[in-house]
């Protein structure tokens, strides 16, 4: 009976917490890093939204203000609730959980880098979370090669229990999800916007395979949060952490996709590069990678054995 209460207990903190969240994430110039800023403290949203402080406070007060024409501020704090509540409800009715780094069931890879997301929005299956992952990711204007390598790459893959993980952008990262989807296996897509939002715009078909295949979409941005080259960055940030070994199919040097290979590294992953016979010479991020972030490459189709092999094996 008493792990039963503490359990409850646990359950309404954590209802609360994700409630006060989303109703100060309503709040005009109370934006993603204010949150951020919050969490870290340690004094939790819920008592931010009850007790604020004087600076918070007058956000609260100014917002309702702009909204009703009312300042009365235990007046815009219920209204503020409310409005948590009916986020709450949209993100239920989206298929989506919001979970936060100390709950429960929070990635744990992800958990472990120094820095880890504080929150982490869930539209899907959260089950393929946890499963050992290989993030495949590129350019969003591949060559021939570059699909082709993608293809065969997620062809190999067939046979083992595992995730993939991506962006979700054109390119080499939907090329991933839906080679990774026609082979049944769970792929994930990490966002650089809020949940709601059809980013890249015509995406929502490639979003629903992915849920319906038992993989899905995650992001920290806020619901409704619009993209930014921040934002991107961060999110590659995400993936990397996530996956046990990442395969850059097709990259250059200066790039989003070179992030991520950056945060491999950080977080000690493995990184692979892959390449078709007789073009190493004609990518010069092969050696650079090689050289800098500890990568090795695998010419395909030859030396997939030797990829998978690399991939699976224990360091």
């Amino acid at each position: 009976m008493e792990t039963t209460l503490e359990s409850q207990t646990e359950l309404a903190h954590w209802r609360r917490e994700k409630i006060a969240f989303l109703a100060l994430s309503s709040i005009e110039g109370l934006g993603f890093w204010n949150l951020h800023k919050i969490a870290l403290s340690g004094k939790g949203f819920n008592s931010c939204l009850r007790e604020p402080d004087e600076e918070l406070m007058k956000k609260i007060a100014d917002d309702f203000l702009r909204k009703t024409g009312n300042s009365d501020i235990a007046l815009a704090q219920e209204s503020l609730w409310s409005l948590g509540i009916e986020l709450a409800h949209q993100l239920k009715k989206n298929g989506t959980t919001l979970i936060f780094k100390n709950e429960d069931g929070f990635p744990l890879k992800l958990k472990a880098t120094k820095d880890s997301p504080e929150w982490l929005f869930i539209q899907g299956n959260p089950r393929c979370l946890y499963e050992y992952a290989i993030a495949i990711v590129g350019t969003r204007e591949p060559s021939d090669d570059g699909v082709l390598l993608t293809k065969m790459l997620v062809a190999g893959l067939n046979d083992f229990k595992l995730s993939t993980i991506s962006g979700l952008a054109t390119g080499i990262d939907q090329t991933a999800h839906l080679e990774s989807i026609r082979y049944d296996i769970p792929t994930i897509a990490v966002l650089g916007t809020g949940v709601f939002l059809d980013y890249p715009k015509g995406s929502e078909k490639v979003r629903q395979k992915i849920i319906d295949n038992g993989g899905c979409i995650i992001t920290e941005y806020l619901p409704h949060q619009k993209s930014s080259a921040e934002n991107f960055v961060r999110r590659n940030r995400i993936q990397a952490a996530l996956c046990d070994t990442l395969i850059p199919v097709e990259w250059k040097i200066k790039s989003g996709t070179a992030h991520t290979v950056g945060f491999a590294k950080k977080y000690n992953r493995k990184i692979a590069n892959i390449h078709l016979p007789k073009t190493y010479e004609l990518r010069p991020e092969l050696a650079f990678s090689e050289s800098k972030y500890g990568a090795e490459s695998f010419e395909m189709p030859a030396n997939i054995i030797n990829l998978l092999r690399f991939a699976f094996l224990p360091r």
